[in-house]
């Protein structure tokens, strides 16, 4: 990630060095931006009960109330530096647009853990042809006979552009395999497919029979 800039005329939070004709001011360095990314993804996604946050049925929590737990109840490092800008900034620069923000409220659109009972309502997706999924290796096998599943979250996350789904792969091993997905397959199967993000969409499932090809990394 890169570090991000505050513009000193407008306030607005930005990844350039200059910004409304005048030069910036530093707000997060790209390694403090990665951290605090990841942290407010794994609250907001998977455990927000670990700080006491309290977050509505379509995932939404109260950026003030995130900001406090993030820099007093956060057991695990210190975050005492956090302030409001630094989470608006993280959400509304997120690359995978993964953050929504409105009014006071903020939450990520998709990947939550299925516990959670997260209901987000996505628009279906009728258009794309050709979808990719990124795994590991040692996966294959049993995706091959099983399909691809949700595991602990709500949906199936594929994407428009395969370098999303290498990216994702390579997260978790060095031995990859991206798979190529024949989306109007998963609608003939009864499986929509959900618009979460520009380049993200999400399945309840996708059957071994709609993967058409495979390529390893």
């Amino acid at each position: 990630m890169r570090p991000v800039y505050i513009c000193t005329k407008c306030g607005a939070p930005t990844e350039e060095t200059t910004h409304c004709g005048t030069k910036t001011r530093l707000l997060l360095s790209a390694e403090s931006r990665e951290k605090l990314s990841h942290l407010m993804s794994y609250l907001l996604r998977h455990n927000p009960g670990i700080v006491g946050l309290n977050m509505d049925k379509e995932g939404w929590v109260e950026i003030s109330e995130l900001v406090e737990a993030i820099r007093n109840r956060w057991p695990k490092g210190n975050y005492s530096w956090v302030r409001q800008g630094h989470v608006l900034a993280v959400a509304l620069l997120d690359p995978k647009g993964r953050y929504q923000v409105e009014a006071n409220k903020v939450r990520t659109i998709y990947g939550h853990s299925r516990e959670l009972g997260i209901n987000i309502q996505y628009e279906v997706d009728n258009d794309s042809k050709v979808l990719y999924h990124g795994t590991a290796l040692k996966n294959l096998e049993k995706i091959m006979r099983e399909g691809v599943k949700p595991m602990k979250r709500k949906y199936v996350h594929l994407t428009t552009d395969p370098r999303d789904a290498y990216e994702a792969a390579t997260r978790h091993s060095t031995n990859t395999a991206i798979l190529t997905i024949d989306a109007e397959c998963l609608r003939k199967s009864g499986y929509k497919v959900y618009i979460a993000t520009q380049r993200i969409r999400l399945a309840k499932y996708v059957p071994p029979q709609c993967i058409i090809t495979i390529n390893y990394f």
